[in-house]
């Protein structure tokens, strides 16, 4: 495993956040973006939903997209489903949907209408990866639980915490096992700088372990980085995600 750093990756743009999971696309040329769709899904409509998600998610691989990753909350509003993939360049946007170009525009219109019947709300960001901060062990299986923890960077700040994230908070995780880590900043429709990183959990009983900064630096270090860390923050939250492997591919 390691921590993959490098210099000078940060753009000189205003960010606002996204998610993204750069552990499902171990192969192949990175995306430079990845699309993530959030979908609020009325209680009722669950079955119908995936049914017609799933449906997506086959136009999504028959049109070549190398991969498509639904996640499911499990600790935080359990009926909101969460869709990513990649989007290599921008431009590719243009022109009809994905799945569109296989299914054809009034199948893709018909089968559209019938998912925005399943939900209350749905939002789309576009996020760049932060591949410099990933982890990941190649050839491993992705584990099921992730957790989610979203950072609002005090203003000034961002560069500061993603260097807090690359020099302590990274290399803590690997000290303690961590199998993947993954962050992403969004650029398009989400709140401003805000900061996603996804930790791979072994299993749930790890959550019973305590903090991992804890097991990994001691309990004197381990506050003494998350004090430095929590300085460069004004606003964090955290759930439990589940990879819906019926979902995705």
């Amino acid at each position: 495993m390691r921590i993959r750093c490098r210099p000078g990756w940060l753009p000189a743009v205003c960010f606002t956040a996204g998610l993204q999971l750069a552990a499902f696309a171990q192969s192949g040329a990175p995306p430079a973006w990845t699309r993530t769709t959030i979908t609020q899904v009325k209680p009722s409509m669950r079955p119908q939903y995936e049914k017609d998600l799933k449906q997506e998610m086959v136009a999504y691989k028959k049109a070549g997209t190398p991969w498509f990753v639904t996640l499911q909350t499990f600790a935080g509003e359990t009926t909101e489903y969460t869709t990513i993939v990649p989007v290599m360049k921008f431009a590719d946007l243009e022109g009809p949907a994905v799945p569109a170009r296989v299914l054809g525009q009034h199948r893709w219109r018909v089968l559209s209408k019938r998912i925005a019947r399943c939900y209350s709300s749905q939002r789309v960001e576009y996020a760049t990866p932060l591949t410099a901060l990933r982890m990941d062990e190649k050839g491993q299986a992705i584990g099921p639980y992730w957790i989610e923890t979203k950072s609002q960077p005090v203003p000034g700040k961002t560069e500061d915490y993603v260097n807090w994230l690359r020099n302590e908070y990274g290399p803590a995780m690997e000290k303690g096992g961590v199998m993947g880590f993954s962050a992403s900043i969004a650029v398009f429709g989400s709140p401003g700088r805000e900061i996603v990183t996804m930790r791979m959990l072994k299993d749930l009983a790890e959550i019973d372990q305590g903090s991992i900064l804890t097991r990994a630096l001691g309990r004197d270090q381990a506050s003494a980085v998350s004090s430095r860390g929590a300085k460069l923050v004004s606003l964090t939250s955290t759930r439990i995600l589940y990879v819906r492997s019926d979902l995705s591919y």
